[in-house]
């Protein structure tokens, strides 16, 4: 599904149904507390604008029919007996009230950044959960720089656009009250307050909108390329310190981060363009109006003073919310080439099959791959009509050049790969679908080039467990089964801390550790994929010695350069 065109209320609805039953209702509760403060804000408005007025002509304040009405009333009377105690008693109601208003102003904008700090998190979590279930093939043809920015963008669909969404809603509402109050009590001066001022701010966001685009998209690009050059060169930094290429990446990010300023700052002067604009036009308007009370309307000083002074409050609130109004959809067109891009994904994910992990797939006599094909590209196979039976228990060792389709075969066994002919059977079973996420959960994988983490050494073997759920127990013997001889060179044992990438590890111990995690969950089938290219001999004698403790046990698969390595293999399969 594609989303590029649609409009800004189109997207906010699709962010909405992906939303979570919990908050989808919090959702219709913030509505609600943004149509009462609407109606608390009108009413305080109302009260300022009666209290300046009181002020500035006590004496006639004090003579108006409603106070004669509320001195009727017992209670009311000392307050309202002179003009003194009239001005006292509004002054106490002011200063009880503002607080009041401002603390439940202060409580919906809470609930409000809360709301799109924990809807960014639920997406997020979405948003990471379906790039993970993506296909292994769509993986390797993307860049992982743009993956963890992609990731790192749904701050853009929480604080960048729902939240400024519903900041518009929350001022609109309050204009809408406001307004129709100050129509209900001026309608004339109203009328032309609202229509100069609601038109001035409709053309001045009809003339920012192509501005916003522009700098929005050319900001967006320009983070994706300085994301690229910094993740090359910190991955890379052995190669960047030896080839002396640093300046190179930094004048290539600089190069990047130069035309993210200019688009920055030309997005920035858009977005606060509407303030000025429509600031100079409320004040002239308000000028505008007394000219008019007082020389066009024959209206008195005491009429004009009254009437100003609710204009000018009227103004004090509605020039803010106008422009935070424009203000915020500034903000949504400048988020909207980042959510238009999440939603993308958000909505691949979401046409998806149920994400629950199924049970293992039953393993019980063999593995067979019953005339295979397949191509990366058509006009290049990788393997052809390929057959090959591995029963239960037996090891598996395979040989070739570079290219010739080892690692193909290897993804294809741990099911990340699917034929384009053929199949691969599980026992009886063709293996496909939904049935490959089962049966990795046979496999154990010991890469060439493992992946270490920055985290503990318990923690990197138990891989993707909670620290609280690791088997102290389970990890000391598969250190010992993977010839883990480098324990006592870290000074908190298994809880040493051993770098990103396992950075404070040689390549052969990195191996051991990859090894270690490959046996760690029992696996039915371990594939070591030139698991021993990094060991000296001697160690890899130590895990042609733990292959043979192995056989019979579970299958095994051994890709290997070394001849020494396969030669305990009940099978040999030379590909190439």
């Amino acid at each position: 599904m594609t989303v590029k065109h649609e409009k800004h209320n189109i997207l906010f609805l699709q962010v909405y149904k992906l939303c979570s039953p919990a908050l989808k209702k919090r959702f219709w509760f913030l509505l609600f507390a943004m149509a009462l403060l609407a109606v608390v804000e009108t009413v305080v408005v109302g009260l300022i604008a009666f209290y300046a007025a009181a002020v500035s002509d006590p004496q006639a304040t004090f003579q108006l029919e409603t106070f004669d009405l509320l001195r009727t009333f017992a209670v009311l009377t000392p307050a309202l007996s002179t003009p003194k105690a009239m001005i006292a008693t509004l002054s106490l109601i002011v200063i009880a009230v503002i607080p009041l208003k401002n603390a439940f102003r202060g409580f919906v904008t809470y609930r409000l950044a809360r709301y799109s700090a924990a809807l960014e998190a639920y997406l997020g979590e979405k948003l990471l959960s379906g790039l993970l279930s993506r296909d292994y093939r769509w993986h390797v043809q993307q860049n992982s720089a743009d993956l963890v920015n992609l990731v790192n963008w749904r701050h853009h669909l929480g604080r960048n656009f729902v939240r400024p969404y519903l900041n518009i809603v929350c001022e609109i509402s309050m204009l809408l009250v406001l307004l129709s109050g100050l129509l209900f009590v001026q309608p004339l001066i109203s009328l032309l307050f609202i229509f100069v001022q609601g038109g001035a701010g409709v053309l001045v966001y009809r003339g920012l909108r192509r501005g916003l685009d522009q700098s929005a998209a050319g900001c967006r690009v320009c983070e994706i390329e300085m994301n690229r050059h910094v993740t090359r060169a910190v991955h890379g930094v052995k190669d960047v310190k030896i080839t002396l290429t640093a300046p190179f990446f930094v004048q290539r990010f600089s190069s990047q981060a130069q035309k993210f300023s200019k688009m920055f700052g030309l997005q920035q002067f858009w977005r606060e363009s509407p303030l000025l604009v429509l600031e100079s036009i409320g004040f002239v308007l308000i000028a505008a109006a007394i000219l008019l009370m007082l020389f066009g309307l024959g209206y008195s000083p005491l009429q004009t003073t009254g009437t100003t002074a609710l204009l000018a409050v009227t103004a004090w609130r509605t020039l803010p919310a106008f422009n935070r109004v424009v203000s915020s959809l500034a903000g949504i067109r400048t988020a909207r080439p980042y959510v238009v891009s999440l939603l993308e994904e958000l909505h691949h994910h979401a046409q998806k099959d149920d994400d629950k992990i199924p049970q293992p797939l039953p393993f019980d006599r063999e593995i067979r791959f019953k005339q295979l094909s397949f191509a990366y590209d058509p006009q290049q196979p990788v393997l052809t009509d390929f057959n090959v039976t591995i029963q239960k228990g037996q090891s598996l060792g395979i040989m070739g050049p570079s290219g010739c389709g080892k690692s193909t075969f290897i993804d294809l066994l741990c099911g990340l790969l699917e034929p384009q002919q053929g199949a691969i059977f599980i026992d009886d079973l063709q293996l496909a679908g939904n049935m490959l996420v089962a049966w990795r959960q046979n496999i154990g994988y010991v890469p060439q080039t493992p992946y270490i983490f920055d985290g503990t050494l318990a923690e990197n073997i138990a891989f993707g467990l909670e620290e609280s759920a690791i088997d102290s127990e389970r990890v000391a013997e598969v250190c010992k089964m993977a010839c883990i001889d480098f324990l006592e060179q870290l000074p908190k044992g298994y809880d040493t801390q051993i770098g990103e990438r396992g950075i404070r590890l040689s390549g052969g111990q990195r191996q051991r550790v990859a090894i270690a995690r490959a046996l760690y969950r029992r696996p039915q089938v371990l594939i070591f994929d030139e698991a021993t290219s990094a060991l000296d001999e001697e160690k890899d004698a130590e895990i042609r010695q733990l292959l043979l403790q192995l056989k019979g046990e579970q299958t095994l698969v051994v890709v290997s350069h070394r001849p020494s390595t396969v030669a305990d293999c009940d099978m040999m399969l030379k590909l190439g």
